[in-house]
């Protein structure tokens, strides 16, 4: 399409509406990572809210120059939500996990699991026996109130929706349509 002055069309043309709708969903990509929750490797923390904190023993933390050992080597539970923590031994060799309050202890083979169910806030931390330079800690925090949290009968965390970031990708497409729109508008 032409205007009157021979040149192109001033209706939003299919590169600037293609344009807003990439912008839009890096933005839309960007909000939905901050939302998902992290998976942390050796010395970072992580918050899990599946109903069960996994702590994998990772194959080759036999040896002290693999770096990564416990994954993720420090957690965060919520009682009542996700306050059972498993270990899995992924590596090729025996294993422990051992409180330091000596709360808990266990001898994993490969392939083996281990469970224990934290019941009062604080900070847990734990090693192997074997290999002094695996370490890792669960910090447990008190159950949320009931009037700010809820839970499934099955204590899985029930993740609320995220309003807020629906809306700010809405509204930011909005703004940049427009923008396009006024600008296309302008030049005829």
């Amino acid at each position: 399409m032409t205007n009157r002055n021979g040149g192109v069309s001033t209706v939003l043309s299919k590169n600037n509406i293609r344009l807003a709708l990439f912008v839009t969903l890096v933005m839309a990509g960007g909000v939905a990572t901050l939302l998902m929750p992290s998976v942390s490797a050796q010395g970072s923390t992580s918050t899990i809210n599946t109903g069960v904190a996994n702590v994998s023993i990772v194959s080759g933390a036999k040896n002290q120059n693999n770096g990564l050992f416990y994954s993720p080597a420090n957690i965060t539970v919520v009682l009542g939500v996700n306050n059972t923590v498993v270990w899995t031994n992924h590596d090729s060799t025996n294993h422990t996990v051992v409180a330091l309050d000596n709360s808990y202890a266990a001898t994993l083979m490969p392939g083996q699991t281990f469970t224990h169910t934290y019941t009062t806030p604080g900070v847990y931390k734990y090693h192997c026996t074997i290999h002094l330079w695996m370490t890792g800690s669960v910090t447990v925090l008190a159950a949320p109130s009931s009037s700010s949290t809820s839970t499934s009968s099955s204590t899985a965390a029930v993740p609320e929706f995220p309003f807020g970031a629906v809306a700010l990708v809405v509204i930011t497409a909005l703004v940049i349509a427009s923008y396009l729109f006024v600008r296309q508008t302008k030049r005829g």
